[in-house]
């Protein structure tokens, strides 16, 4: 795991010092926020290297998808209270791989610059979150648009996962584990990060902080929630199609998965709805001295909130 780590961590250090060293040559657009120049060639063939290296493969295989509580529970309880987890129902998957991390911010800022698009997040507040090695807080269609990106350069099937695709992996390849650890359980400080070392870390942990889950995959229940592929629908599983599950045809808001604000968000099974989380309006640019003016500057294109991450797969 310490190889695995150094690799991806040196990637991550290259990409960031690369950024840092063009800081000089960041241009200000006429609304106030920076864009960087464009990524070498290099850069790129760089990133989509390591990021093939870094594809998690999962065999093709069956699974029951949803709370099977009342399977094992006393009384025939659920784990889950809400009733979208709800038929369990048997999914089958065709081989793919996952992302071992989210996508970071050093990685998302290359797609940003090679787009010629200004950074994501660049408000004051967001600075304690905004890392290198943090996963990247984007909009869906940020994260639709990265893998797609990826799909592009690479000529291979890059996508965010469908919603059974990521329980699958979540749950190390389908076992009925009730939280994405090494031991399908939570142990706030040990195999995820307890609240007070969120708090440490500026709210969001950096990648491979934790142990991964069974199948490799880290940062699954590391206090993010991540973008799924597929619309939500809370009575999809009562029709969910057995060969590969993509969700609805069309929808309102998309799903999410993973942690929302509690331990018991994070298992496995819960499901969630969030519209494209874009961040909307503008933010102020206070004066770094008295007489400096304060600016509205205007979010940029796929800024959202730092929890909202995301992770993408390449199909076979």
């Amino acid at each position: 795991m310490r190889t695995v780590l150094a690799s991806s961590t040196l990637l991550l250090n290259l990409l960031f010092a690369a950024n840092i060293a063009s800081a000089d040559q960041a241009e200000q657009m006429p609304d106030g926020n920076w864009r960087d120049p464009a990524p070498s060639a290099e850069a790129i063939k760089q990133l989509l290297a390591d990021t093939k290296k870094n594809m998690v493969p999962l065999p093709a295989g069956s699974f029951d998808m949803g709370d099977w509580g009342a399977e094992v529970n006393e009384n025939g309880l659920p784990f889950d209270g809400d009733a979208d987890s709800k038929p369990l129902h048997k999914v089958k998957l065709s081989a793919f791989f996952i992302g071992k991390y989210p996508v970071t911010y050093a990685e998302f800022d290359v797609f940003t610059a090679a787009q010629r698009l200004p950074r994501i997040n660049q408000e004051e507040i967001a600075q304690k979150f905004r890392k290198p090695k943090n996963p990247a807080g984007v909009s869906w269609q940020g994260a639709k648009d990265y893998c797609l990106w990826l799909a592009k350069q690479t000529g291979e099937p890059y996508d965010l996962p469908t919603e059974a695709q990521w329980e699958y992996a979540a749950r190390s390849g389908g076992k009925r584990h009730l939280y994405p650890t090494d031991n399908g359980q939570s142990i706030p400080g040990q195999n995820t990060p307890s609240f007070e070392q969120r708090e440490a870390a500026g709210g969001i942990v950096e990648i491979g902080k934790y142990p991964p889950n069974a199948a490799g995959i880290y940062n699954l229940s590391a206090g993010i929630r991540e973008w799924i592929n597929d619309w939500y629908d809370a009575k999809y599983y009562q029709t969910s199609p057995t060969q590969n599950p993509a969700g609805p045809k069309t929808g309102k808001v998309h799903v999410i998965r993973g942690y929302f604000g509690s331990d018991s968000s994070a298992m496995t099974i819960k499901r969630w709805s969030y519209d494209n989380g874009g961040r909307k309006g503008s933010w102020t640019q206070y004066g770094k001295t008295k007489n400096d003016p304060d600016r509205e500057i205007p979010h940029t294109k796929y800024s959202s909130y730092e929890d909202n991450a995301f992770r993408c797969v390449r199909n076979r």
